[in-house]
Parts: C-alpha cells; sequence; structure tokens
C-alpha cells in the first residue's frame, strides 16, 4: 500500500476466505486502494478454503479466472459471459 499511487497494471486478486497467511482485509484494502486509482482489478474470495484452493471445481474455477484475465489484458478478448470472474450477483437477470 505504501507505493500503490503508482499501480497501472491490471490485477486480479484471488484468495481463501480462511486464508491465515494473508489476512483477508489486507486483499479487500488493495482491492479498494486499485479501484479508487481506477487500476483494473478484480477481487475473487474463495470460500472455505485457506491459502491454496485444493477441491478440483474450485481449483478449475481459479485457473479459468486466470485465463480469462490474461486473455482479456493481453490479447484483448472479451470476457465470456460464463467465467468465473463474474460473481453470482453479476450473472443475475436485470443487472
Amino acid at each position: 500500500m505504501t507505493t500503490i499511487k503508482q499501480a497501472k497494471t491490471p490485477t486480479l486478486i484471488q484468495q481463501g476466505s480462511n486464508d491465515k497467511r494473508v489476512p483477508v482485509p489486507d486483499s479487500f484494502e488493495l482491492y479498494r486502494g486499485l479501484q479508487d486509482l481506477n487500476v483494473p482489478s478484480r477481487l475473487i474470495l474463495y470460500s472455505g478454503f485457506g491459502h491454496g484452493v485444493n477441491k478440483p471445481k474450485s481449483q478449475r474455477a481459479l485457473l479459468q479466472s486466470n485465463l480469462d484475465w490474461f486473455n482479456l489484458y493481453i490479447w484483448n478478448e472479451p470476457i465470456p459471459k460464463n467465467s468465473p470472474l463474474y460473481g453470482a450477483s453479476e450473472l443475475e437477470p436485470g443487472k
């Protein structure tokens, strides 16, 4: 956070909700700081996981999020509608 004003790189933050190594509030602080600076960023919190995601379906979602993020910011490809980068509230009809 000391040098956040220099941030420009699109940043994907992925974290387990029970992470004992990196406190969840730190990730929210980083995300909010990036958002305040209009740096493209997304925070995905994996419920019930610690520092690592160790269940196959969640690992698949995490890797797909990485792929979709890099495809957008390296190859300028749109994020697929079914991407895990979208939260449940963003997929609800009428929103």
